[in-house]
């Protein structure tokens, strides 16, 4: 039983894993990428070490073979071994230090293994989004026969469409969100700091059961300008300041990722267009979701919009902008741990019913931004809309 007592069709999540392996003919996959293997084996990591910090410890990887004869190998040090063995249901589990006495390299194990099993000079999927050089270098050393190839979209495909027990957990992962974004707008006021706001909403998180943060982003004023940045010690609210979080929580292992601008004080009447713009090209996009539809299109309806409110959909704010540059976009939410598939660069796949995933507008100047984004889940004629209490507002 893993940490957080959920359970899922780990066989059938296997049965997809090995058709997609069969498909692109791969002998036999290692999985380092803890999302993944949480996906397979239920084990669900304290800490995503790999590929953040590569050593004998966290390189160990766990093993999926495309024969059904063959049941996956789970390879660990003592370091995470109990914890790891407490929360699988994989019975082939094994502490390479132990076995190996310290005396061989993790890499010539997993060569072990796999001649043990007969794919020692077959094709191994390898994640190349994760591998990092080293690792893979020390698995070429190991493995001179055998042929690498990119296992990355088994993964992506395979989790795409999630099931509905992960939905649910992913509904509930939003409501809390939502209730820690909520927590962070009343905590904002003048004179407070962008870093006393996000640590409500954290608070908030972790009061009703989230396990991390997935970003926990807050700018004011014009810190909202920036893509990406972290809530500051020294950044406070400002009579009229916008004030935008960008949240995302983890909650048994899935994630969400809600954002909200309001203005502390009075907006003025262009920035209240600007809302009032977004929340329309959005509830297009909204609209054009449906099963079969084209991720693409979705957002070029909502795009579409922009445009003709004077938006350009290209390029970068500047500040000589008088409109700006207003988008929507739409990625996946899940075992993320950020975003899941479908990735942002899906533009030409089709959605699907049980997809879940964001969908967000965005206006962007010089010295500002306003942005909004919302969680839904894909359904049979449309989407449902997950957070519901939060008004795309200023």
């Amino acid at each position: 039983m893993n940490v957080f007592s959920t359970s899922f069709d780990y066989q059938g999540r296997l049965e997809k894993v090995r058709k997609l392996m069969d498909e692109r003919d791969i002998d036999a996959t290692l999985v380092h990428l803890w999302p993944n293997q949480y996906y397979i084996s239920g084990m669900y990591q304290p800490l995503p070490w790999y590929p953040v910090e590569c050593n004998f410890n966290t390189e160990q990887p766990l093993i999926v073979f495309r024969d059904p004869a063959k049941e996956p190998i789970f390879l660990i040090t003592s370091l995470t071994g109990n914890g790891l063995k407490e929360g699988t249901w994989i019975k082939d589990v094994r502490f390479v230090d132990r076995e190996t006495g310290g005396r061989m390299n993790w890499s010539d194990y997993v060569a072990e293994v796999l001649k043990e099993n007969g794919v020692h000079e077959g094709a191994i999927g390898i994640e190349e989004e994760v591998c990092v050089i080293s690792t893979f270098r020390q698995l070429q050393s190991s493995l001179p026969k055998a042929q690498f190839k990119a296992a990355d979209e088994i993964f992506q495909v395979a989790r795409t469409v999630k099931e509905p027990e992960e939905i649910e957990l992913i509904k509930e992962s939003v409501l809390i969100a939502e209730a820690s974004l909520q927590a962070g707008m009343e905590t904002s006021g003048v004179g407070v700091p962008e870093s006393e706001i996000i640590k409500a909403a954290e608070i908030e998180a972790k009061r009703r059961g989230a396990v991390r943060e997935v970003e926990t982003m807050c700018q004011s004023g014009i810190r909202t300008a920036h893509h990406r940045a972290m809530a500051s010690n020294w950044k406070k609210v400002d009579e009229n300041d916008l004030v935008m979080i960008d949240i995302g929580v983890v909650y048994k292992g899935y994630g969400s990722d809600l954002t909200r601008t309001w203005i502390v004080g009075k907006a003025t009447a262009a920035q209240n267009k600007i809302a009032d713009d977004l929340a329309r090209a959005h509830e297009k996009a909204l609209n054009a979701m449906k099963p079969g539809a084209i991720i693409g299109e979705v957002i070029e309806a909502g795009n579409s919009e922009l445009r003709n409110a004077g938006f350009s959909n290209e390029g970068h704010a500047s500040l000589s902008s008088t409109a700006g540059r207003g988008y929507v976009g739409i990625h996946g939410i899940g075992l993320g741990p950020m975003h899941d598939p479908p990735h942002v660069e899906y533009r030409s796949h089709e959605l699907q019913s049980g997809m879940t995933c964001a969908v967000s507008g965005t206006a962007r100047f010089a010295g500002f931004t306003i942005r909004f984004e919302d969680d839904v889940v894909v359904v049979p004629g449309g989407i449902e809309l997950i957070n519901k209490k939060i008004p795309w507002k200023l």
